[in-house]
C-alpha cells in the first residue's frame, strides 16, 4: 500500500508540474502575440522546465532584463503615494490648527486659541478612523476580497471624500467627521502598501522597496508643511491646503487602474494564468514560473491547513514574534517624534522660533533621513539600521530631556512655557 500510494503522489505531481509547463507555455504564446519580445529580453530570456520535484529548470541564463527591474521600481514608487497620503495628513493639521482663518472658519474663536481639548480631538480622531480600518479582521476583508489593487483604489476614494468633507466644514462637528474618515483611509492604506510593494518586488529588491513606504510618508509630511508656510496665514487658505492633498488621492486612483494586480493574490483566488502573465511583465522567465508555483503550492498548502485561528497568534515563535514587532512599533512612536509632527508649529513657538519655518525644517531633515534606509535596506540589514537609529533616537531624547528639565520654565501669568537659555533652545531643536 506504502507503494501504490507513493506511485499515486508522484503521478500526481508530474501531472500537476506538466499542468504548470503547458499554463506557461500558453502564457507565453499570448504575451509573445500582444508584446514582443525586445532584443535585451530576447538575449537574457530563458527556456525553463519545469521538474518533478517541482522547480524550474534554466537552460540558460536567468538575469532579469533591465526594463522590468524599472518596471518593478515604478510600481513600487508610484504605490508610495499611498503613503504619501499619510505624510500629507500628518504634516498639514498641526499649522493649520494654529491659523487665524481656521480658528475663525470651524471653531469660531475669534479672540484666544483653541481649546486643548478640542485641538487634541481634531487630532487623535484620524489616528482612531486609522484603527479601524488597520484593525485586522477589517483590513483583511479588503486584502482578501477585494485585492491589493482594488483596496489601493478604494483608499483614495476614501481619502478624497474625507478631505473633502473637511474642507467644506463650517463647524467642529463637520471637520471631526471628515478627520475620522481620512483616518479610514490611511489605515487602509497602511496595511496594503507595503504588502503590496513587496508582493511586486523580486526577493532582492525588497527591502530597499518596501523602505519607499517611509519615504513616502516623510516626503508627504515635508511637502504639506511647504504648502502650509505659503498659504495657511492667508483667509481660507486652510480649505485650500486640504484641495491641494486630494491631487495625489487622485492620481493614485487613476494610476493604479493601469498598474497589475499582485500575483500572489491573482493565484489565490484562482486565476494563475493572469498572475504568471504578471510575473513574467515584472520578472525572467525562468523566475516567473517558479514564483508563481510556489506561490500555488503555499496556497495549497494554506487551504488544506484550514483557516488558522486568532489564537494561534499568541502561541509559540508567532507570539514571540508578534510580540517583538508590536514592542518594536510602540516604542519608535514613544520617543515623541509624533508631538513635533502633530504640534510641532505650538513647540517650536513656545521655544522662540518662527512656527512654521522651523516645522518645515525639521520635516525636512526627517525626509532626508529616510535616505540611508533606502539605500542600505538591503546591504547591511534591517537588525543594524535600527541599532544604529535606536541609538541616534536615545543620544537625541536624553538631550531634549536634560535641557528642558533645566531650562524649560512656566510663566506664572499666562501659564506659558519658555526656555530661559538661548543655547538650550539651540540644543533642543538640534535634537529633534
Amino acid at each position: 500500500p506504502f507503494c501504490l500510494k507513493s506511485s499515486s503522489d508522484s503521478i500526481a505531481s508530474r501531472s500537476a508540474h506538466s499542468q504548470e509547463t503547458e499554463m506557461s507555455e500558453q502564457v507565453r504564446v499570448e504575451e509573445s502575440r500582444s508584446h514582443p519580445i525586445g532584443a535585451e529580453e530576447q538575449a537574457q530570456s530563458v527556456t525553463s522546465e519545469v521538474t518533478s520535484e517541482g522547480t524550474a529548470k534554466p537552460k540558460s541564463g536567468s538575469s532579469v532584463p533591465l526594463g522590468k527591474k524599472v518596471r518593478v521600481a515604478m510600481i513600487a514608487v508610484f504605490s508610495a503615494l499611498g503613503s504619501t497620503l499619510f505624510g500629507l495628513d500628518i504634516g498639514y493639521i498641526g499649522p493649520i490648527v494654529e491659523s487665524v482663518s481656521f480658528e475663525h472658519d470651524v471653531v469660531h474663536t475669534d479672540a484666544g486659541k483653541i481649546p486643548s481639548g478640542t485641538e487634541g480631538l481634531i487630532v487623535s480622531l484620524f489616528s482612531l478612523g486609522a484603527m479601524l480600518t488597520a484593525f485586522p479582521p477589517v483590513s483583511s476583508y479588503f486584502l482578501d476580497s477585494w485585492g491589493r489593487k482594488a483596496s489601493i483604489m478604494i483608499g483614495s476614494v476614501i481619502f478624497i471624500v474625507g478631505s473633502a468633507i473637511q474642507a467644506l466644514a463650517w463647524g467642529t462637528t463637520q471637520l471631526l467627521i471628515g478627520r475620522f474618515v481620512a483616518g479610514m483611509s490611511i489605515g487602509l492604506l497602511s496595511s496594503v502598501i507595503v504588502l503590496y510593494q513587496s508582493e511586486m518586488a523580486p526577493a532582492n529588491l525588497r527591502g530597499a522597496l518596501s523602505t519607499l513606504y517611509q519615504m513616502g510618508i516623510t516626503f508627504g509630511i515635508l511637502i504639506a508643511a511647504y504648502i502650509d508656510q505659503l498659504l495657511v496665514e492667508r483667509s481660507h487658505g486652510w480649505r485650500v491646503v486640504m484641495a491641494i492633498i486630494c491631487i495625489p488621492a487622485l492620481l493614485l486612483l487613476f494610476g493604479m487602474v493601469f498598474l497589475p494586480r499582485s500575483p500572489r493574490w491573482l493565484v489565490q483566488v484562482g486565476r494563475r494564468k493572469e498572475a504568471l502573465k504578471v510575473l513574467f511583465s515584472i520578472r525572467s522567465e525562468k523566475e516567473a514560473i517558479q514564483e508563481e508555483l510556489e506561490i500555488y503550492q503555499e496556497s495549497e498548502k494554506a487551504k488544506l491547513e484550514g483557516e488558522p485561528a486568532w489564537g494561534e497568534l499568541f502561541q509559540g515563535r508567532v507570539g514571540q514574534l508578534l510580540i517583538l514587532g508590536v514592542t518594536l512599533q510602540l516604542l519608535q512612536q514613544l520617543v515623541g517624534m509624533n508631538a513635533f509632527m502633530y504640534f510641532g508649529p505650538k513647540i517650536f513657538e513656545s521655544i522662540g522660533f518662527s512656527k512654521n519655518l522651523f516645522t518645515t525644517i525639521n520635516n525636512f531633515v526627517n525626509f532626508l533621513s529616510t535616505f540611508p534606509a533606502v539605500l542600505l535596506a538591503d546591504l547591511a540589514g534591517r537588525r543594524q539600521l535600527m541599532l544604529w537609529s535606536s541609538i541616534g533616537m536615545f543620544v537625541a531624547c536624553m538631550l531634549m530631556g536634560t535641557f528642558g528639565t533645566i531650562f524649560v520654565e512656566q510663566d506664572a501669568a499666562t501659564g506659558a512655557y519658555f526656555v530661559s537659555n538661548d543655547s538650550a533652545r539651540w540644543v533642543i531643536t538640534a535634537s529633534t
